[in-house]
């Protein structure tokens, strides 16, 4: 730190932007390999409802219980708008793309450089659409159906798709919630994540997010009892 302090004001700044940089990219890898880890996260909606709960463990010596919860989530749907895209193009990096084959469009910019195992360093966009974001190679680019495409065709099938996202979207979660750290161990390795939320009857939950498949077995194992 000494060190870094003695270098000139513009130094620091370029020292501290590539870290940065490297950071970001780092988190970004993480969370798309799914073990980006933030701690306790609070789950927001517009409505939680508990559709169906489950007893899958009753401690011995206390009678605590572990429930498996499945409930259902409503979000509010908030797509990005034509002008917030088109906000984009400020950016000189910035690409309108429209994809020869399924019509969509997108934003093309930039997204932090991802370091693979072998040291190369991977150049990277982001493809921003109207429900979604997400980051992919560049070179994958040139090897898929998206092509630039004037403001006017961009403008079209955007507001296309747009207009065909519903206010609401509604899905299905399972959270295996109560007591939790004497089958911890049990629970699928997939995510450790430890989430909390309240349902619209007031009641709150804390536990961890569980795949459909592996809440499956349990369903059926508890019917069977």
């Amino acid at each position: 730190m000494n060190r870094l302090l003695a270098l000139t004001i513009d130094l620091q700044n370029v020292l501290f932007t590539v870290f940065e940089q490297l950071l970001t990219a780092r988190i970004e890898g993480a969370i798309a390999s799914g073990t980006y880890d933030a701690g306790l996260e609070t789950l927001c909606a517009e409505s939680f409802v508990v559709a169906d709960r489950r007893v899958i463990y009753t401690h011995p010596g206390t009678g605590a219980e572990t429930r498996l919860l499945t409930i259902t989530e409503r979000r509010r749907n908030r797509p990005v708008t034509l002008d917030d895209a088109l906000d984009r193009l400020s950016d000189s990096c910035g690409v309108l793309l429209v994809n020869e084959r399924s019509g969509r469009a997108a934003v093309q910019v930039p997204a932090p450089s991802f370091m693979l195992d072998d040291g190369e360093i991977e150049r990277r966009v982001r493809l921003i659409r109207p429900m979604e974001h997400h980051s992919l190679p560049l070179k994958m680019i040139a090897e898929s159906h998206w092509a630039e495409a004037g403001r006017e065709r961009f403008a079209t099938a955007w507001q296309a798709e747009f207009g065909e996202v519903p206010e609401f979207t509604e899905s299905t979660i399972h959270v295996v919630a109560g007591l939790l750290l004497p089958i911890w161990k049990r629970l699928p390795d997939e995510s450790t994540r430890v989430y909390r939320l309240q349902t619209d009857a007031g009641e709150r939950i804390i536990g961890r997010k569980v795949s459909p498949a592996w809440a499956a077995p349990r369903w059926l194992a508890t019917r069977r009892r």
